[in-house]
């Protein structure tokens, strides 16, 4: 039986997770590319084939991960085998890269699982920010998070719990296309329209049916615009979303003033109506 290589001569294997953008091309940032090019194995969550070439021109010894997913597959099963894989390559020794679509750590279940498996082995391993469908979505509608405050939610979450809304915020609601869905195996948005006609009932019940929604797809590449489509909450349950459809539900406005607080802080009404956030003035 072969002597265990002394711990001191073998090579410690390391993780770092990295977003590539939403469309790629201009969205992937130095420190992401700078990973990409050194790392010995780079797997790739990018369901794109030009992301793929891009990633892959940066490093050749690029992975795609795309293979594990299967119609009627449980994502689930495909997350845990993707983030088995990316560890089995941490564990051998090898300096890996991730890089996943968008934010690799918005949507994206298998990063979280790697970083702590490869954390719990003690080894080294870390997140890089990335250009989110969000971070589209807040410049491509003109959204500011902080003027009315966001609420955020996945679809069949929504749908699933008992959440509460506050009209007078903004809400963003992922994944329409899949509302109500719960099996984790269906890989296309056509499937009934319950869920779509259950989110709409429930928003019904906090705004008026001449709401004006937003049916909105980030640009996936540099020559597409994104997909704005807006209707009215009355029309919502005949929307046609695809899998990465999200819905934006404007606030109904400022909410009054709590005068109580106010008075507890010593200021009026008048003192407080034209506040901004002092970080950005």
């Amino acid at each position: 039986m072969a002597p265990l290589q002394g711990k001191e001569n073998s090579k410690q294997g390391s993780l770092v997770i990295v977003g590539t953008g939403i469309s790629v091309a201009g969205q992937m940032t130095l420190a992401a590319k700078s990973f990409i090019e050194n790392a010995d194995v780079v797997f790739m969550g990018i369901m794109n084939k030009v992301g793929e070439h891009v990633v892959s021109s940066l490093n050749p010894n690029s992975v795609s991960l795309d293979d594990l997913y299967e119609e009627g597959k449980s994502r689930a099963v495909t997350y845990s085998q993707m983030a088995e894989r990316i560890v089995e390559a941490v564990i051998s020794g090898q300096n890996v890269c991730a890089a996943f679509y968008g934010h690799p750590g918005v949507f994206v279940t298998p990063s979280h699982e790697a970083i702590r498996r490869v954390k719990a082995l003690g080894l080294e391993a870390h997140m890089l920010p990335g250009v989110s469908a969000e971070d589209c979505l807040i410049a491509d509608l003109g959204i500011d998070p902080s003027r009315y405050g966001c609420q955020s939610y996945e679809a069949s979450q929504f749908l699933f719990r008992d959440y509460r809304i506050d009209p007078y915020m903004t809400q963003i609601i992922w994944q329409i296309g899949l509302a109500g869905e719960a099996t984790l195996s269906v890989l296309n948005a056509n499937h009934s329209q319950s869920g779509l006609t259950m989110l709409a009932d429930i928003l019904s019940e906090h705004y008026p049916d001449d709401h004006e929604l937003i049916i909105y797809e980030a640009a996936t590449l540099p020559i597409c615009e994104p997909k704005i489509q807006k209707v009215l909450l009355c029309e919502l349950k005949h929307a046609k979303p695809t899998l990465i459809s999200t819905l934006v539900v404007p606030s109904l406005g400022m909410p009054a003033y709590r005068q109580d607080r106010l008075a507890k802080l010593g200021l009026t009404e008048q003192q407080v109506i034209n506040y901004r956030n002092p970080s950005i003035n």
